[in-house]
């Protein structure tokens, strides 16, 4: 890659496994610059991400993930880097996919493009409720934005700076990753999405399991719901 790009890795107690996630993205044949954004985390992660090459910014306490990735694609803009791409530190996501999820960038085709487990069907599929979840948001975000998106949970994406920017300037404190791309659509950003294969878990477990899949699902389209009318009450409010 010709352009400055920085891998944003959030992470909340993953010392079992950001290590190795820093330790792929800088042996890949082109490594990006590496930041571990640690939110609050009560074990290691932080040393662990150090100690593999990664720089870290450490938030203050647990912020959650929507400012987790914020606050690491902000200082990737102030430091003005062209591209930005979301890693999770928890092992999921193959820093091998960089390259692909980067291409469409590049060659200025798109300016944010989503890593998608389901468009070839291999690897990880995550959990029925997570998969649920995921058939009834692409429906959602069919119908309000005519997005065709076959993983619109998945956190593993490349953005250049226009849709950074859009990011930092909004994005929801927790479950954002529905709403950001409702957001990017709205401000005329080219939304694609690559496949990608995604990996089990080696250790610690995930934020969301199936008791709170529910509440999650609730509480987004509630969110975009709501977004959608105020959208159209500010439209008729100024014609």
């Amino acid at each position: 890659m010709t352009a400055r790009v920085l891998a944003v890795l959030p992470a909340f107690n993953e010392s079992g496994n950001v290590g190795r996630v820093v330790g792929e993205l800088r042996a890949l044949p082109d490594p990006p610059d590496v930041l571990v954004v640690d939110d609050g985390s009560s074990d290691e992660t932080a040393r662990v991400a150090a100690d593999a090459g990664a720089r870290v910014l450490r938030m203050p306490y647990n912020a959650g993930i929507g400012a987790t990735v914020q606050a690491g694609v902000n200082w990737g803009l102030e430091r003005s880097y062209d591209v930005i791409a979301r890693f999770d530190g928890d092992g999921q996501h193959d820093p091998r996919s960089l390259a692909t999820l980067a291409a469409p960038i590049e060659a200025n085709s798109a300016d944010f493009v989503l890593g998608s487990r389901y468009l070839r069907g291999e690897g990880f599929q995550s959990t029925w409720a997570r998969r649920t979840g995921s058939r009834w948001f692409a429906f959602l975000l069919r119908a309000l934005s005519g997005l065709r998106i076959t993983d619109p949970t998945s956190g593993c994406w490349v953005a250049n700076r226009r849709a950074a920017r859009v990011l930092a300037r909004d994005y929801s404190s927790d479950y954002p990753e529905v709403d950001s791309l409702v957001r990017l659509s709205r401000d005329g950003c080219r939304v694609r999405e690559e496949a990608i294969v995604m990996r089990a878990r080696e250790a610690g477990q995930s934020s969301i399991d199936v008791i709170k899949a529910p509440y999650y699902m609730f509480k987004v389209t509630i969110a975009l719901v709501i977004g959608r009318v105020e959208k159209r009450t500010r439209s008729g409010g100024a014609s």
